[in-house]
């Protein structure tokens, strides 16, 4: 079998795809968007109590794909805002949706220290549902201590991973979930601390951290409903994600991903 090679995959994944089916699940149509619509009120929500420090703000976002962190970010009141990408035909698009933004095509994993110079240090970064791709164990540890160069001291670092607690390590050729201990260990040794975690997801998502049969029965049933029709996958989607946003702002732990803040220190 051949080595996978990601910057590859994603250059051919958003050649041919528009949108969200980019950087989502392939095959889920409007139930995609609804789970970005989730994204959206999660990644506002735990950034709200910094929100005086974003206005006017130098932030960077690593794995920008369509852009849609770029655009909160945006919303959010940054002053500047930059993008990295591993696809060049991402970074591609996104020069045309977003001219005012900074891009780059790099992979933060290669990333050396005089690309990194050239970045210069941001108050904050993002790393949205990009980390668990990062399948290389040694290429982990050093997208962490990239991305701690790139952190101003004092800054802060928002990403999403599945810091499973119930379930062992587990993964492919093109993702790889990592235990809660992994995760918070190689953030402690690169110079964050975490401050907090919340559930990204609870019923929209694969429920990669539970043993739960019917769980994942369920989750099963609902991918095989939504990829049988597009109608049903917005029906779905509409109907979920009321519940979905009161789950991820009430519950402590989730049975699938979850976002992190951390803070340089």
């Amino acid at each position: 079998m051949s080595e996978f090679d990601p910057a590859a995959y994603w250059n051919d994944r958003h050649h041919k795809t528009e949108g969200l089916d980019g950087v989502g699940y392939l095959g889920l149509g409007p139930f995609n968007d609804w789970m970005y619509r989730v994204r959206s009120r999660v990644f506002r929500r735990i950034l709200r109590p910094l929100g005086a420090q974003i206005k006017g703000a130098r932030v960077l976002d690593v794995g920008s794909g369509t852009g849609f962190y770029l655009e909160r970010w945006e919303q959010l009141g940054a002053q500047e805002i930059w993008g990295l990408d591993i696809s060049a035909v991402a970074v591609e698009r996104l020069a045309t949706r977003f001219p005012r933004a900074q891009l780059r095509c790099l992979d933060v994993t290669q990333a050396t220290p005089d690309d990194l110079a050239k970045l210069g240090r941001f108050d904050f970064v993002s790393v949205m549902d990009v980390l668990y791709h990062v399948v290389d164990d040694a290429a982990y540890e050093r997208a962490f201590q990239n991305l701690a160069t790139l952190v101003a001291p004092g800054g802060h670092l928002v990403f999403s991973e599945n810091f499973l607690q119930h379930t062992a390590r587990q993964g492919n050729a093109w993702q790889v979930s990592r235990e809660r201990e992994v995760i918070e260990s190689t953030l402690e040794r690169c110079g964050f601390t975490l401050l907090g975690r919340q559930p990204w997801f609870v019923l929209m998502n694969n429920p990669l951290d539970s043993s739960s049969r019917a769980l994942h029965a369920y989750w099963w049933g609902l991918q095989q409903a939504v990829r049988r029709s597009t109608v049903l996958g917005q029906a779905l989607g509409a109907s979920l994600f009321p519940l979905e946003v009161v789950l991820t702002k009430v519950l402590k732990e989730s049975p699938t991903s979850e976002i992190a803040l951390a803070q340089k220190r």
